[in-house]
């Protein structure tokens, strides 16, 4: 009966958070599933690395879907050894996915509570409130599942450290490292990264009060303990975190070589390491726009036309309603918006008087924390995020820097349960007198007063790129009832906007009152402690689930919701367009056995969770391209946004794509020569579509205001890019697709999978080798810097014979090995049409190793003897071998370790009384 009372609230809990799951994300349960852009996008990237793992032993570790070619590493790389994402799974106990990503945040915010030694009821609170924080909702719903799930294991790790310097060493050390090793196997580094301030902020406020207290040998107990488990948690994740260590060097993270600038470009001084600071603060928070914590609406919450607000537009002039329809809501200073970040303003309030009443240490790095998160998430390019960008270890290394404000989702609920937990049970505890408490509350109602009443406090109301566009817009008439209508325009946009602030904060002032009532009925009354936990909890959820329900709602489910659709389109992400069913047709017949190469696939289908529920027509169609792909090596260059999407990565092997890490040789080839070849194309498309209009005019009579209109019809079945397009063609740019919509245009003059040069330009450095690319034939002659040449001691010539017989051929495609047969009647460099990368690729000619070097900046190359010959590329990254080796053993030994000692606090928590008297 005992140990029923002790796991009575625990099981309650649980219960909760999975009602609450389940009721929010009830249509996972129904056949829906989430429009999820980026698990669309996920899905593209990854769509060959599935079906190559489905038909082969080993494991795809390269891809040519993106960017020509890349380490699979970033995108879909199973990581057997790493028996801590069997865990994972565990506690996720096999729900929908959504499901299972907010009842693990609950569940993982209740543990930390649990680690402050908090009321298990007020634990259930600070849960839902974490839980419902609109980060969690809004990255659910686009798709960013491995942010949610790392973000859901930030706080029972907190907790764990906690626990460790609050007396409960061994069980916190435990606690700690499974927690943390959870949250590095979730694989989003980003927000590891943002959990090490607050680990550490926390370690250091805690080794500073032991050492004031003189308690040296617990700390040295402590620290070491805590140094074991950090160990014993990143040794299951080694094999991930080292192949991405290893990787990131060479991606748009690492250093970069060049000088030189790319033409047009006015950028500051080339950057050494790291991102831009421009690319990393493009999404972070303006003037003021701070005030959305209070009030989502302080800046318009969210980018959408103001014409969706039916309320807002009520109060719009007929004249102006139009316009005001088609205009954004959101008037903040990041570069678009999906939504605000909310914490709640209820348990924000609670966070306040947690930060001025309570006595605990622990308040000092929370608040110092959540300090430098909010200057942190300004886009203001100076001050700390200058010196954060270019001087603090990694920060660069990551986009989109307001996601610190995470650590706001977890220092809130904190402080506000750690003040509730005393005002309920230990209110004596808490610093001040009554009359000091009433002062608080009215001086925090007065604030909020104030913001609702002067509304100018959070700007202006309009954009920058508004104001420009209005001041515009009056300087260029001279017509005064334009210029009226202009300024009048304005000031109804300014005015909605009002409104549409003061709307929310309007509900901001009714929740702070309402908290207000629960805190001062604690403290002027003796109202019971159970009523008024069930206020809170009441209010708290009330709060945030009302937000999160703007960006992601059940509602009107049959009639369109813009959040779910039907399971059976979800699973399959991208279907095939006009132009990809034509290089289906043109291709397929050369691939042997193609029929008994589909059958194949399709029956390895049910193995993948991606063909799950697919439809047998689609599943059939996706196993086509799926051949097609893992049996060819052409690549495609779409003009429909090519760097940012993966809709041709799904179907072919792509030019393009979209992933957050490419390399960055390939970002730089990108910048300085296939943009400015992407024109060049259009251009030689535009002057073969004249040709063929020219050619009709003298057939037929086409009047002049019909030309555009003919031209636009006119279809381009083949093109040679000429040889002044040496990027695209020595990428093997096979097919070029304009719309969609019509046949893919094919590139005849395309280098094929390789090809051997006779001439070798030999440059010093990355500057003059970038920009020899642009101005040689690649056909026949390769650009190669002295210092990338493997073999030391041996040189490449600068000429070679002519053997206009030489052949050289792919003859089998995987993604780890690539198979090439030779013939050549002398020595020859040959040239792959494979992005090179030193960290894994060896080339085997006839069996043995043989040197290699990088050409054409981005390319393999290879000195090829005369005679016939086998030569094999292989991808053979060591580090990821040796790294996989170390997570299986480190999670073994985490996992024993993390049993032992739960369960010998399970048995010292539970252990029957007879025991502990036969001990006497």
């Amino acid at each position: 009966m005992k140990i029923f009372k002790q796991i009575l609230p625990h099981i309650v809990a649980v219960s909760i958070f999975l009602i609450l799951s389940a009721v929010y994300f009830s249509p996972a349960f129904n056949d829906y599933s989430l429009k999820q852009s980026d698990i669309k996008q996920f899905r593209g990237m990854e769509k060959e690395i599935v079906d190559a793992n489905l038909l082969n032993e080993e494991d795809a570790l390269w891809t040519n879907s993106m960017f020509s070619g890349m380490p699979a590493y970033q995108i879909n790389v199973r990581q057997p050894n790493n028996i801590v994402s069997k865990i994972d799974l565990f506690i996720k106990l096999g729900l929908p996915k959504p499901v299972a990503l907010l009842f693990v945040a609950m569940l993982g915010f209740y543990i930390f509570a649990l680690c402050l030694r908090v009321n298990p009821w007020l634990g259930v609170i600070g849960a839902v409130g974490f839980g419902f924080s609109t980060i969690n909702i809004l990255y659910i719903g686009a798709g960013h599942v491995t942010k949610v799930n790392a973000i859901a294991y930030m706080a029972p790790a907190l907790g764990g450290l906690i626990l460790a310097f609050r007396g409960k060493i061994l069980l916190g050390a435990a606690v700690f490292g499974l927690f943390f090793a959870l949250n590095l196997s979730a694989n989003h580094l980003q927000m590891t990264y943002y959990l090490a301030f607050l680990l550490g902020a926390v370690a250091i406020a805690e080794i500073i009060r032991l050492i004031i207290e003189k308690k040296y040998v617990n700390l040295g107990k402590v620290v070491g303990g805590l140094a074991i488990a950090s160990i014993l948690a990143i040794l299951p994740s080694f094999g991930n975190l080292s192949t991405t260590y290893e990787y990131s060097k060479f991606t748009t993270r690492g250093a970069t070589d060049l000088t030189i600038k790319p033409e047009g470009k006015t950028t500051e001084n080339v950057q050494s390491a790291g991102l831009n600071k421009d690319y990393i603060l493009e999404y972070n928070y303006g003037k003021r726009e701070l005030l959305s914590i209070i009030a989502p609406n302080a800046k318009g919450e969210k980018g959408e036309y103001i014409g969706n607000d039916e309320e807002a537009m009520a109060e719009v002039e007929g004249k102006y309603a139009q316009q005001i329809s088609q205009m954004n809501r959101y008037w903040g200073g990041q570069r678009m918006s999906g939504g605000a970040f909310y914490f709640g303003v209820v348990m924000l309030l609670f966070a306040i008087f947690g930060a001025i009443f309570l006595k605990d240490s622990l308040k000092w790095p929370l608040l110092l924390i959540a300090i430098l998160t909010l200057f942190l998430a300004s886009n203001n390019p100076g001050g700390l995020n200058d010196f954060f960008i270019n001087k603090f270890p990694l920060y660069n290394k990551f986009r989109d820097s307001k996601m610190i404000l995470v650590l706001l989702q977890v220092v809130i609920p904190a402080l506000g349960i750690l003040f509730l937990n005393k005002l309920l049970f230990k209110k004596e505890e808490l610093l001040g007198t009554k009359k000091v408490w009433s002062i608080a509350g009215g001086l925090v109602l007065f604030v909020m007063i104030l913001l609702y009443a002067a509304p100018s406090l959070s700007g202006s109301f309009l954009s920058k790129e508004e104001v420009t566009q209005f001041a515009d817009a009056i300087d260029g008439t001279k017509d005064p009832e334009q210029i009226t209508y202009i300024e009048g325009l304005r000031v109804a946009l300014k005015d909605v906007r009002i409104g549409i602030y003061k709307t929310d904060f309007s509900r901001a002032i009714l929740l702070i009152i309402l908290g207000l009532v629960v805190i001062l009925t604690a403290v002027y009354t003796k109202l019971s402690v159970f009523i008024l936990t069930v206020a809170s909890f009441i209010f708290v959820l009330g709060d945030n689930m009302s937000v999160s329900k703007r960006y992601l709602n059940n509602a009107d489910l049959d009639a369109g919701n813009m959040n779910w659709e039907d399971a059976t389109k979800g699973t399959t992400p991208y279907l095939p367009d006009p132009s990809d069913l034509s290089i289906l047709s043109q291709e397929k017949n050369s691939i042997p056995n193609f029929e008994t190469k589909v059958s194949q696939l399709i029956s390895k289908m049910p193995e993948s969770n991606n063909y799950v529920g697919m439809s047998q027509s689609n599943q059939r169609t996706m196993a086509e391209f799926g051949v097609l792909n893992l049996n060819t090596d052409y690549r495609v260059l779409s003009f429909a946004n090519p760097f940012n999407e993966t809709n041709t990565s799904y179907f072919h092997k792509s030019i393009g794509g979209y992933h957050g890490a490419k390399l960055k040789r390939y970002q730089e080839m990108i910048d300085f020569h296939i943009g400015t070849e992407l024109q060049k194309v259009n251009e030689e498309i535009s002057a073969e579509k004249n040709e063929k209009l020219k050619l009709y005019a003298t057939q037929m009579t086409i009047p002049q205001d019909q030309f555009q209109k003919v031209f636009d019809t006119i279809a381009v079945s083949e093109i040679s890019l000429s040889d002044k397009l040496p990027v695209l063609n020595m990428l093997n740019t096979k097919y070029i697709v304009t719309n969609k919509g019509a046949k893919a245009i094919k590139n005849v003059n395309a280098n094929g999978s390789a090809w051997f040069v006779n001439s070798i330009k030999k440059v010093n450095n990355s500057n003059q080798e970038m920009s020899a690319v642009g101005k040689i034939n690649s056909k026949n002659e390769a650009v190669v810097n002295a210092v990338s040449f493997s073999e030391p001691g041996k040189d490449i010539k600068e000429s070679y014979g002519v053997d206009s017989s030489a052949t050289i051929k792919l003859t089998k495609y995987n993604l780890n090995e690539l198979t090439y047969k030779s013939n050549s009647k002398t020595v020859l460099p040959a040239i792959f049409s494979e992005v090179y990368y030193p960290a894994g690729w060896n080339c085997y000619i006839d069996g043995k190793i043989t040197s290699n070097f990088r050409a054409n900046y981005i390319l393999r190359g290879a000195i090829v003897p005369a005679g016939t010959h086998t030569i094999v590329w292989k991808f053979e990254p060591k580090t990821f071998y040796t790294a996989s080796k170390v997570a299986g053993f480190g999670s073994i030994l985490l996992i024993i370790s993390c049993l032992l000692i739960f369960g010998k606090s399970l048995y010292s928590n539970f252990k029957p009384k007879e025991l502990e008297e036969g001990a006497e």
